[in-house]
């Protein structure tokens, strides 16, 4: 099978109005774009082999078009946070907060997301965290647009006693906090404490 070329697989995973823009970015940045398979604890991430000189940036696959376009800025940002400034300031500062906001202007118009989405990455733009994952606010309207969105929902979303599935196991909410709730496996009775910003899949009553 032949290997997809970087513009290629841009344009297949961001919205048809931004790729233009994130292809440009990837030929002055100089980087190796990997698009991987899904990972549980990050939608993408930067680094730097300082032996080789070599930036990558990789992007989870199973994003949808603006989840993956927003992940692949926020990554941007911190290479250009490292060639302005080296490792010499905090990974999620105010120097990345700033590429952060300089690379995502250009494309924060309703040709590129949807008002409501654009609404949220707005208020996120503010104050940027160290991952868009940890803004619920902003994931729920990115999930909505997600294919399978109806068979999942928050934690934050549930209730007390009512089960989700992670993977192939079966929880409960036990007690609920501010941003994360108790949980128990059902399987071995184990706790565990599972941020609200999590998303899981429904258990049919």
């Amino acid at each position: 099978m032949k290997r997809m070329s970087v513009p290629d697989a841009l344009t297949r995973h961001v919205p048809q109005t931004a790729a233009a823009y994130c292809i440009e970015l990837w030929q002055l940045g100089k980087f190796s774009l990997r698009i991987t398979k899904d990972r549980q604890t990050k939608l993408g991430d930067y680094t730097f082999d300082p032996k080789n000189g070599q930036h990558t940036i990789s992007v989870n696959q199973g994003l949808n078009r603006y989840a993956f376009l927003i992940t692949y800025l926020h990554e941007v940002a911190h290479l250009v946070t490292q060639l302005r400034f080296g490792v010499s300031v905090k990974p999620h500062g105010i120097e990345w907060q700033s590429a952060f906001k300089e690379i995502v202007f250009p494309v924060a118009t309703t040709d590129v997301f949807p008002e409501e989405i654009l609404r949220a990455l707005f208020r996120h733009m503010k104050t940027p965290a160290a991952s868009s994952c940890s803004d619920l606010q902003l994931q729920k309207v990115l999930h909505a647009y997600d294919s399978d969105a109806a068979d999942f929902v928050f934690v934050e979303e549930l209730m007390v006693n009512q089960q989700f599935q992670i993977k192939k196991d079966i929880y409960r909410v036990i007690e609920k906090s501010l941003k994360k709730s108790i949980c128990i496996q059902e399987s071995n009775q184990k706790k565990y404490y599972v941020p609200h910003v999590m998303r899981v899949k429904k258990v049919k009553p």
